[in-house]
């Protein structure tokens, strides 16, 4: 059974590591099967407040996922000004899926570590 919603929230999460934040313009592509939408660039402008969640609206992002199921999720940056990153996710509908670091944080920039990272709830 399907259940397919338009997104209605993406969010970061930047652990609490005095280099977390990043002067760079971030965005997020979503894709789950053959389904895929990339948010507005920049759907966050220099994310650097310190510890603590990034809610946005997820502009430019159409498309409907199954909320019933996990996404993949790509984190665009515009810098090698690295953010540190420990969750991040979707809202699909009224269904959170997110993703959490195995470690204290990954180091995200123009080339490096982007995705993707699947969702586990």
């Amino acid at each position: 059974r399907y259940d397919c919603k338009r997104l209605s929230w993406v969010h970061i999460h930047l652990p609490d590591y005095y280099h977390a934040g990043t002067t760079a313009d971030l965005w997020m592509k979503i894709k789950q099967g053959t389904t895929t939408c990339t948010t507005s660039r920049p759907t966050w402008d220099a994310p650097d407040d310190g510890s603590k969640y990034y809610y946005r609206r997820p502009t430019g992002c159409t498309a409907t996922f199954d909320k019933t199921k996990p996404v993949n999720i790509w984190l665009y940056s515009d810098s090698t000004n690295d953010v540190y990153v420990d969750r991040m996710g979707v809202k699909i509908g009224d269904t959170w899926r997110s993703w959490c670091s195995s470690s204290a944080y990954v180091a995200i920039d123009s080339d490096e570590n982007n995705g993707w990272y699947v969702t586990t709830s």
